[in-house]
């Protein structure tokens, strides 16, 4: 059982009644340019309640059709846990290109009465609208019809406006830049900056990444930014080498922050890298650039990367369904020994994970890098892969090349993503775009022999 917590107590804000009455309430109300979303509880212990329908800015009645879902739990009411329904429901020609902060609602009863049903104000920031969106459905209640007829227009309305809004406020340079490097290492910062003095000096420790390359961080969570230089300025006293700082608007997500970091670089190739991976030996940086470009035209390469135990964390990336039928990510012989056989064979792979790739800079700009619709991060390196392999490069699993990911240290620290709807909805944006794809290559498998394209557009 679930239950669903009381925000707006307010008698105001609810539909009460005692014993056998009706009683109900809703908490989330989010109109934007692509249509309206409410959600709520109500409880209808004797089947009074005809409909919940949505009032326009005339008072007019609308009732929902097909988009209004239902599904039971329990709600916490006076002290008592009590069954209710919980509903959400979606209406798409009540619409605004601005937030309207309390779209109002009726519960319409079998007799004829109507009650008013007012929300609390509802965000103007589309990060918190989008996050009270994350919350309306308990995941074990989200289906592939609410996400598709309820969830993701509003989402995709606000995502889009987020990353209108988070750009970059300001570009620090720490030290004397490299004039032509052939790598830029494009370093993701959110909340979590307690690796970067191990992985500064893993840099630090190679020499090729100390001539050839240059480091671009980029910070995602701005309110870090006096700490984060601070600590950036420590370790290039310490260590003498040049880094540059982006600091970005506000929280956009893990595209929008490579992005940006991509925007900023200049180097031939991109090595993106999450700032929980520590290389631990030196060389990996000069052996995937190294496995670039070559007869078959290969655009992005994708070390192995070994839990803290030495086991492994990814050899590549593959797409399969799971027991219920939904397209997920999945590595190659994630958990096995670092040596296991099959693991240490170089060879073309479907995807790579975006924790560590390393690019060609003319094919990233030639798919317009990272798609940014995706919420928060997740399936923004499976999305870019794909485009890569659609463009008609391709992708390499390098296994001599190896490093340490201690993974997801960042993105556990963000709420709305841990709660599980955030990697639903990305899951069904990722497979509604590429089941063709998605469906070819788990039949076929990745293509061998075929004439491809280089990274400026030339037939190979």
């Amino acid at each position: 059982a679930i239950e669903f917590q009381l925000r707006c107590p307010l008698s105001s804000q609810r539909v009460s009644g005692g014993g056998s009455l009706p009683s109900g309430e809703v908490d989330l109300a989010v109109t934007t340019a692509r249509g309206t979303l409410i959600g709520g509880w109500y409880r209808d212990p004797v089947d009074m309640i005809a409909s919940i329908d949505l009032l326009d800015s005339n008072g007019i009645a609308h009732p929902f059709g097909d988009g209004f879902y239902r599904y039971h739990g329990n709600v916490q009411d006076d002290g008592r846990t009590v069954p209710a329904t919980g509903f959400v429901g979606f209406y798409q020609d009540i619409q605004s290109p601005v937030p309207i902060l309390q779209p109002r609602s009726l519960m319409r009863l079998k007799s004829g009465n109507r009650h008013l049903m007012v929300p609390p104000a509802q965000p103007i920031d589309p990060a918190e609208a989008r996050a009270r969106i994350l919350r309306a459905v308990p995941p074990q209640h989200l289906t592939a019809d609410i996400i598709e007829n309820c969830l993701a227009p509003v989402i995709g309305d606000l995502q889009q406006k987020l990353m209108a809004s988070a750009k970059v406020d300001r570009v620090i340079e720490i030290g004397s830049a490299h004039d032509d490097p052939d790598v830029s290492i494009i370093v993701p910062l959110y909340r979590v900056l307690g690796f970067l003095r191990a992985q500064v000096g893993a840099f630090v420790c190679d020499d090729w990444v100390a001539k050839y390359c240059e480091l671009v961080f980029v910070l995602d969570s701005p309110e870090q930014a006096e700490e984060c230089e601070h600590l950036l300025r420590g370790l290039h006293v310490l260590y003498g080498i040049p880094m540059r700082l982006v600091v970005m608007t506000r929280n956009g997500g893990y595209a929008r922050a490579c992005n940006a970091g991509a925007e900023q670089a200049r180097g031939h190739f991109l090595a993106m890298l999450n700032s929980d991976v520590i290389p631990h030996t030196p060389g990996w940086a000069r052996g995937m650039a190294s496995k670039l470009g070559g007869a078959e035209e290969v655009a992005i390469v994708g070390p192995k990367l070994l839990f803290e135990d030495g086991s492994i964390q990814h050899a590549g990336m593959y797409f399969a369904r799971n027991e219920s039928g939904k397209w997920l990510n999945y590595h190659y012989h994630k958990g096995m020994p670092d040596q296991f056989r099959d693991a240490n064979i170089e060879r073309s792979v479907p995807g790579v994970t975006g924790a560590c790739m390393m690019i060609h800079r003319d094919a990233f700009d030639a798919v317009d890098g990272f798609t940014e619709d995706y919420v928060i991060g997740d399936y923004e390196d499976s999305d870019l892969c794909l485009k890569i392999r659609k463009a008609d490069f391709d992708i390499k699993y390098v296994p001599d090349v190896s490093l340490y990911h201690f993974e997801r240290k960042s993105i556990s620290t963000h709420a709305d993503y841990m709660r599980g709807v955030a990697a639903e909805y990305n899951a069904w944006l990722h497979a509604s775009r590429w089941a063709d794809a998605l469906e070819d290559l788990h039949a076929n498998g990745v293509p061998q022999n075929r004439s491809r394209k280089t990274p400026d557009g030339e037939a190979a």
